[in-house]
This record gives structure tokens, sequence and C-alpha cells, in this order.
């Protein structure tokens, strides 16, 4: 997807979408605050099948979704991970992975790479990378996902850390040492998650996670300050959200899951975002009319705020135009100049390296 379609995008509607695509419940670690854990599983293990998981990218195509991060669960364990990457560029869609790193030998960083892989996410959870095996019951991963990170960096795959705040992360200033000697080249904070509403199961109760609030507010400081140092994708203006969130204040940005960012399940059941209570169809039966647009400010997970308040500007722009097409316009200008695009194009430019990259 160039420049160019993505501007249309923006002007027609906002921008492109994005969709979790969880293309298994399955999952080869064993971390401590995972519900996806080997050792914590409840209920059978699902694989998305080829046939209809390339039916389920097509109607994600058809309604405006042009980015795809495979997730699981462990994407890599499944088999057909490589087949729907190969259509989502056949598509026009960009894919990305959210893996544990376990699976990424020399060869399967090529096949991905070769099938049009934009970025790597991999799960690291502390600054001592023997902690972080331990937890995740993987002995050896460091080196693996070192080795795999050469590979994607030579042939400019994007190559980013998912931390988790737990108790076992260690001292957050000596994170960059440990990512840059294992080939990152950023990272991006989770929110601890003990409880969903959706089927969606990283989240888990454990001391590892159960933080106070004051203790919550002090790591997002922390994060901030880290940010001066080393590139942090979870934009500032997003952080100091989470602030208000945790004090019940008002929030300065509202979600865009279920209008521009969506979660697919290994039953192909669409819903707005990991946390919500209920789907908002099947995939095949997705058609525009189920999205939603409501304001919701109900959780701290990231990779649905973040992105949203990237996406701020864009939706405004688009929203302007139409209010300009149906004469509307005094909305026009309360859309085009609302201060709150001004902070969203600044945490666009916080994280243009890594935009561009995908």
């Amino acid at each position: 997807m160039n420049w160019k379609e993505i501007l249309e995008q923006v002007v027609l509607d906002g921008g492109p979408g994005t969709c979790q695509f969880a293309i298994t419940n399955a999952c080869n670690a064993k971390c401590e605050f995972c519900g996806f854990s080997r050792e914590k599983a409840n209920g059978p293990r699902t694989l998305v099948q080829l046939e209809p998981g390339i039916r389920a990218l097509e109607s994600l195509w058809r309604n405006g979704v042009r980015f795809v991060i495979f997730t699981g669960g462990e994407p890599t364990i499944n088999p057909y991970l490589e087949p729907f990457m190969e259509r989502c560029r056949e598509l026009g869609m960009q894919s990305m992975i959210v893996t544990n790193g376990s699976t990424l030998s020399a060869e399967k960083a090529q096949r991905l790479t070769e099938r049009g892989l934009q970025e790597v996410i991999i799960s690291v959870d502390s600054v001592d990378p023997l902690v972080s095996e331990e937890n995740r019951g993987l002995p050896g991963v460091t080196e693996r996902i070192t080795q795999a990170n050469k590979y994607f960096a030579q042939h400019k795959v994007g190559r980013v850390a998912s931390v988790t705040l737990s108790r076992i992360l260690g001292d957050l200033q000596l994170l960059p040492a440990t990512l840059e000697k294992m080939g990152f080249e950023g990272v991006t904070f989770s929110f601890p998650l003990q409880t969903l509403d959706s089927n969606y199961l990283g989240c888990k109760e454990s001391e590892l996670v159960d933080y106070t609030k004051e203790e919550l507010h002090q790591l997002i400081d922390q994060v901030l300050e880290l940010k001066k140092k080393y590139r942090v994708l979870n934009p500032s203006a997003s952080l100091a959200d989470m602030h208000n969130f945790l004090d019940g204040k008002p929030q300065r940005f509202v979600c865009l899951g279920g209008f521009k960012q969506f979660y697919l399940d290994w039953d192909l059941q669409l819903w707005r975002c990991c946390n919500w209570r209920t789907p908002m169809c099947h995939v095949f039966q997705f058609n525009g009319s189920q999205l939603v647009r409501d304001g919701c400010t109900e959780c701290m997970i990231d990779c649905y705020r973040d992105a949203s308040v990237m996406q701020q500007c864009a939706v405004s722009l688009s929203d302007g135009v139409h209010a300009a097409c149906c004469g509307k316009w005094g909305l026009m200008l309360k859309h085009w100049f609302n201060l709150s695009n001004l902070v969203s194009l600044r945490a666009v430019g916080e994280n243009s390296h890594w935009l561009s990259s995908i």
C-alpha cells in the first residue's frame, strides 16, 4: 500500500483500518501472566484453517483494513501463516506478526520476509534475558531472537520489542542496552491485564502484574522518561491519557476500536477490540454496517489506544471533508481546527521512523 492510496483513504474515511488477527489460541510458552500459557490454557486448541482464513482476509480488505497483525497464541505455530501473508501481499495489505520468537530460525525469518513481512513484534519480559527465558519456559530463545533480528535488519524489516510492565522487568532504564544487543530498534509497552471481557486470553491474575494505581502512575512516568533516550512507540499523548484513565478523569483521545481498529479471533468472530464484551459479527458477515464509533475510553490496551491517538488527525480530516460536502461549514471547522489534531500529529511525528517502515 503506497502513500497515495493511504492519503485517499484518509480523505474518504479517516485512513486504513488495522486488524489484530489471532490465527490460533495455542501457545508453546508458559508465561506466568498470560492465559495463553501452555500450562494454564483451558479448552480445545484451535488453528484458523487455510480456506476460511483466506476468505477472512478478503472480507477485511473489502472493508478497508490494510494492516494485518498476525497474533495468537503463538501465530508462527499455525502452518498457514505464510499462505495468509502471501494473500495479504496479493491484496495490497501489510503484514506484521506478534511472536515470542521461539520458532524464528534463519530459514523461517527468510520465508516470512519473502512473503512480505513488514514488521516483527517480539515479546521480551525482562532486562535480564535469563529471567525472560525462565518466565516463558523457552531456554535459548534470546539467541534465536538475536539471530533472526540480524536477518530482519539486513532486509529492512521493522523490529520492535513488546514489553509488558511486570514485576520481573527490572530497572527500566537498563532495558535499551538489552534490546540493542538483541537487535531491536524500538519498544512498545503493554499495561498489565488481569481480566478481559472478550475471549482473548492475553491476561491473567498474577502477582507479577498486580499493581496499585500509584504504582501504575510511577510506571507510566518511567516510560515517559525512557522516551528521552530510546525509541518508545507509545505516544506521549497516549501515556498522558493513561494517567487520566487511572484517575477517572476525562481523556483527550477516544478509542477507534470497532471503527479503525479490530480484533479477529480463531473462530473468525470479529470484535471491536480485545476488551469488548461481545463480537461485532462473524467476519464473513462484515459489510461496514457493524462499525462502531461511540467514544469509548474503557481500557488501557496499548495497541488500540496508541493507534487511535495517531489516527485521530486523519479521522478529523475526513470528518471535516464529509461535513463540507453536506454544507456544514461550522462542523467542518470544528473538526479541522480541533487542537487535539495537533497533539495527534505530534504523536505521528514521534513514531515517524516506525510508520515509514510499514
